[in-house]
């Protein structure tokens, strides 16, 4: 039977209790990954010339495409915890034994959406100067947050139909990267606001892991993500029940000793 919200939040619940241990540490890791990478990319790259400013966005973005194919191997985690299913921390690795090419297709599409939405925030940061008086340096942080927030929505709007294509890629290696996110275009139509809420009900935990200085983030990032795994597995039909076959008359035979 499909499962609402509140069905999709409770099945991970219950998936989810006993088995954070994996799942939090491949988290953990591949945000380490991601932080490696940045430190990496302004030692190779200092500096704030135009040289410097492509140059480590080149670097990083090259770097979040192997990155990726470990998320990936993550988002297989989560699908196997949310169908009670077999897993280890070795799963992180999955992909790069299974078409890795796929994934960084998928992923480079991805990553340059990102890149793209992101280049207001960019193109503003670069070209505005702070200034040297509080008046202008809080117009400069206020604009900086509005151009920030722009490339967010942008990002959320132009990438939302593609959220599935890790767990299609996870349930189906075989496919090709673009088939993938074409597959999970497919999928999220008419599931958009479904997926939307889903994300805005996160909200008030996020803002909550504030206040501990996001050390929350450790159990709720797990949580957030096998809950979308459920999500996926609703989307896809894997709750629905099995059609009741047509049943098949009895066929009635005429007693000739009657004739």
């Amino acid at each position: 039977m499909r499962k609402n919200l509140k069905g999709c939040k409770r099945l991970a619940k219950e998936t989810l209790t006993g088995n954070f241990m994996v799942p939090v540490i491949g988290s953990i890791a591949v945000a380490a990954m991601s932080v490696i990478s940045g430190y990496i990319s302004t030692a190779l790259f200092p500096g704030d010339s135009l040289y410097a400013i492509i140059g480590g966005e080149v670097f990083s973005f090259i770097l979040s495409l192997v990155i990726c194919v470990f998320s990936a191997g993550l988002y297989r985690i989560y699908l196997n915890i949310s169908r009670r299913e077999k897993y280890s921390f070795g799963d992180l690795l999955y992909f790069f034994s299974h078409q890795p090419d796929h994934v960084i297709v998928a992923s480079f599409v991805l990553a340059l959406i990102n890149l793209v939405t992101s280049l207001p925030m960019a193109w503003f940061s670069y070209t505005t100067d702070m200034g040297s008086t509080a008046d202008a340096q809080m117009n400069w942080a206020v604009n900086y947050l509005l151009f920030t927030l722009l490339g967010f929505l942008l990002n959320l709007l132009i990438a939302m139909p593609f959220a599935m294509t890790y767990y299609i890629l996870a349930d189906n290696p075989e496919m090709k990267g673009g088939q993938a996110l074409k597959a999970s275009a497919k999928l999220m139509k008419g599931h958009l606001w479904e997926y939307l809420k889903m994300l805005l009900s996160f909200v008030p935990w996020i803002i909550f892991s504030m206040f501990t200085l996001y050390l929350a983030l450790i159990w709720l990032v797990p949580y957030i993500e096998t809950c979308m795994a459920v999500f996926y597995r609703n989307i896809s039909g894997e709750f629905d029940e099995p059609p009741i076959p047509p049943i098949t008359p009895i066929p009635q035979f005429q007693d000739e000793t009657e004739a």
